[in-house]
């Protein structure tokens, strides 16, 4: 009986990949990092296994597997973190499947270095609006701020059941509290908050229609902001003001809609973070910037 090694399914699964023109960007941006995700997640391997393991013997069932998966990637063009329900963010593990966005923020790198040293004093008290998988919060606990209280916020019952296992997961149940919340509805007024992080939807119409077919398979809530991308935007900073410590920094994605938000707000003295990892459109704003906002433009 013929045996094959995990290299020997590597180097099929790249042939497979490159008969068809797929695209790369859930967590990966070339086809041999997006084989080595999919091989090495599907037997339970971490990414850095060592090479010499590569030349292990895979058994009939592990074969079988991959196979499968491999052609559901390019047969259906879903992304490898739906299919292996693994992600990576900020180097940690985190559990997915189609009912939330799969982490790939830019504000990872931001948490990597300490908000760029933004922040006036470490916070204590942080809100993750539109928290998906719980990625941003639980890196923002377990990398840069293990001593603070984090309220984990997302429109979706069915996100926040993703969140609360990957908060399990880490065993930060006591530090991170997942709420059912559309934006700032549920948040009690009393509430303040040193740092506020989000990373709402923020694709336009025009957008949606133009994405890879990849892209169609992540649930259009926690992507698309009708028709110029900037609407939960403008609903946010609304109401920010009541959340923010006077203190309190907002930081916030909104991607290639950052032109738009400078041209709606172009006496806004935004902050744009210079970042090296790759992603646009990430800004922070403070409490006295937003208090300016809402007085000129709401």
């Amino acid at each position: 009986m013929k045996t094959y090694t995990i290299l020997d399914i590597l180097r099929w699964s790249i042939s497979q990949f490159n008969s068809t023109p797929l695209y790369y960007g859930h967590g990966t941006n070339n086809v041999w990092d997006e084989a080595l995700h999919l091989v090495l997640s599907s037997i339970n391997l971490p990414i850095d296994t060592p090479t010499e393991i590569f030349f292990s013997c895979l058994s009939k069932k592990e074969r079988a597997l991959i196979i499968k998966l491999v052609n559901l990637r390019v047969q259906k063009r879903i992304p490898v973190p739906y299919l292996t329900n693994k992600a990576w963010f900020c180097n940690l593990e985190f559990y997915v499947n189609n009912q939330v966005f799969i982490p790939r923020s830019p504000i990872g790198e931001l948490i990597m270095s300490n908000f760029h040293d933004i922040l006036p004093t470490p916070p204590k008290h942080i809100l993750d609006m539109c928290t998906g998988s719980g990625c941003i919060a639980i890196a923002i606990a377990m990398i840069m701020y293990p001593h603070s209280e984090i309220d984990a916020v997302d429109l979706s019952i069915k996100a926040l059941q993703i969140a609360e296992y990957n908060i399990k997961l880490y065993n930060l149940e006591n530090q991170i509290i997942p709420i059912h919340s559309n934006l700032f509805k549920n948040i009690p007024k009393f509430k303040k908050y040193d740092l506020i992080v989000i990373n709402p939807p923020y694709v336009n119409k025009a957008d949606i229609c133009n994405l890879p077919e990849e892209y169609l398979h992540e649930p259009i809530l926690s992507l698309s902001a009708n028709c110029n991308g900037l609407e939960i935007i403008h609903q946010i900073f609304i109401q920010i003001t009541d959340y923010l410590n006077t203190n309190g920094v907002l930081v916030c994605e909104v991607g290639n809609t950052q032109n738009e938000l400078k041209k709606y707000y172009e006496n806004i003295p935004f902050h744009w973070f210079t970042l090296n990892n790759g992603g646009t459109g990430v800004f922070a704003l403070t409490y006295q910037q937003l208090l300016s906002l809402n007085k000129n433009y709401t």
